[in-house]
């Protein structure tokens, strides 16, 4: 692979992450459980 693949793979994989990172916090903050469960973690 060429450096300017791997930078696009680079940029493609963090996007991707992004995406999965927004829809987990969108799905935990409309899901009354997921969100009084993440509250909990820091009040340990």
């Amino acid at each position: 692979m060429t450096q300017t693949q791997t930078k696009l793979l680079v940029w493609i994989v963090l996007a991707t992450l992004a995406a999965m990172l927004t829809y987990a916090t969108f799905r935990g903050y409309l899901s009354p459980e997921l969100l009084l469960g993440f509250a909990n973690t820091f009040s340990c």
